[in-house]
């Protein structure tokens, strides 16, 4: 399958701006990635502990930066709008998957010293970046802490043995 016009325009705009693919970080030890579904899916967990727990209201997710990546003269006013333009497109896979998975993949390896991750069950490769692309990309990330690339290390373990049925959450102080 071959990627329809939008995201092709998305990964060639990515491609030809190195000074944004730089700026889709969070501040060091500030990097929040989730995936999968605990009570909840990942990411509403992550807006109502917001709420309550200090520490996550300094932490970044890929869409609090994406966010803030106002954009001139392109589709869409912010690198999130862009990329949540193209959840619509069919087939899913070859075109929102693969967009998600280039800004994920740039998120992680820009990532510096802790890295957050909250990860609920049904956590598959073929359906979720965290597994495709981000947990490859932080193991490969010299930058990223110890603390961090163990329980990732630990993760990619579950994955390759198949299992999607665990939560696993990190959160550093």
């Amino acid at each position: 399958m071959s990627l329809l016009p939008p995201t092709r325009a998305l990964l060639v705009f990515l491609n030809r701006h190195p000074d944004v693919r730089a700026r889709i970080a969070a501040l060091p030890d500030a990097t929040l990635l989730y995936a999968g579904r605990l009570m909840q899916p990942a990411w509403k967990e992550i807006e109502d502990w917001r709420q309550q727990l200090p520490q996550l209201k300094t932490k970044k997710t890929l869409p609090d930066v994406l966010q803030a990546i106002r954009l001139t003269g392109q589709p869409h006013p912010n690198l999130l709008a862009w990329a949540q333009s193209l959840d619509a497109l069919q087939p899913w896979k070859a075109n929102g998957f693969i967009a998600w998975r280039a800004l994920s993949g740039i998120f992680a390896s820009n990532a510096k010293g802790s890295v957050s991750f909250v990860v609920g069950s049904g956590v598959t490769r073929d359906e979720k970046v965290f597994a495709a692309t981000e947990v490859s990309v932080l193991l490969r990330n010299p930058q990223v802490d110890e603390i961090t690339r163990d329980l990732l290390a630990y993760y990619q373990r579950c994955l390759q043995a198949g299992r999607s049925d665990l939560c696993v959450s990190y959160v550093s102080a």
